[in-house]
């Protein structure tokens, strides 16, 4: 991952001129450098060809899946960090998403100037270099029954099964691993995830923890290991 003071490169794929467009302008004018690729049969060799911070990409292209440049792009052996654009309002497409490596999602339609700060807020969680402070304010190291994270490596586990998590799901399940029983409200976790500045829905934040628990599951974590008090936040059970 580029640090911030270099220009960040950008791939837009996407088959709206119209949108595309806007897109570029918008990454343009805040000094990025933004390619586009209309297809997947374009994006496929630009992807390999040039070094990409991030790429934006839409879910339903002229000529496939967007799911299937995701998962290309994560066998890459320096993947970029991935934001989707969808126009389907369907939670489970979101989730499907972040499971298969997104590392956020933006529903159309939206704002060019908020999709920049999207970006410069993904860039910020991964940037590396001891000038860039750590995304959220965790332990160093947090253990329950079961479930180990570790902030200095980013890795997380359960029962010694790995989970292979975004960045937002590892820095979510950080934040509740710091306080275990604490119930967190959206907002909190918005501050201690995304910065202040971030605006974002409770349907957003939602999805990510859906993706989270189905790969908490999956390793072999109680159902309920997170829970959600309704209409306050989230919470990791102190048991675990």
């Amino acid at each position: 991952m580029r640090r911030l003071s270099d220009q960040v490169r950008v791939l837009v794929v996407e088959d709206d001129p119209a949108i595309s467009d806007a897109v570029l302008y918008a990454l343009r004018k805040e000094g990025m450098h933004a390619d586009a690729a209309s297809t997947l049969a374009a994006a496929r060799p630009a992807l390999l060809d040039a070094t990409y911070d991030v790429v934006i990409l839409d879910l339903v292209l002229s000529d496939g899946s967007g799911f299937s440049l995701l998962r290309e792009a994560q066998r890459l052996e320096d993947p970029p960090c991935i934001l989707v654009l969808t126009s389907r309002d369907e939670e489970v497409d979101c989730v499907a998403a972040l499971e298969a490596g997104a590392d956020d999602y933006v529903t159309k339609p939206f704002s060019p100037r908020a999709l920049v700060a999207r970006i410069r807020a993904i860039l910020r969680r991964g940037a590396p270099g001891p000038d860039v402070a750590p995304p959220v304010d965790a332990p160093a190291h947090a253990s329950g029954k079961g479930l180990e994270v570790e902030a200095s490596t980013r890795r997380a586990s359960y029962d010694g099964r790995e989970l292979a998590l975004t960045k937002i799901e590892f820095d979510l399940l950080a934040v509740l691993a710091d306080a275990p029983g604490r119930v967190l409200t959206r907002d909190q976790l918005v501050e201690k995830v995304w910065g202040s500045a971030y605006a974002l829905t409770p349907r957003t934040v939602d999805s990510h923890f859906k993706s989270l628990r189905r790969k908490l599951e999956a390793a072999g974590a109680p159902d309920g290991l997170i829970e959600t008090v309704r209409a306050v936040g989230f919470r990791l059970r102190e048991s675990s």
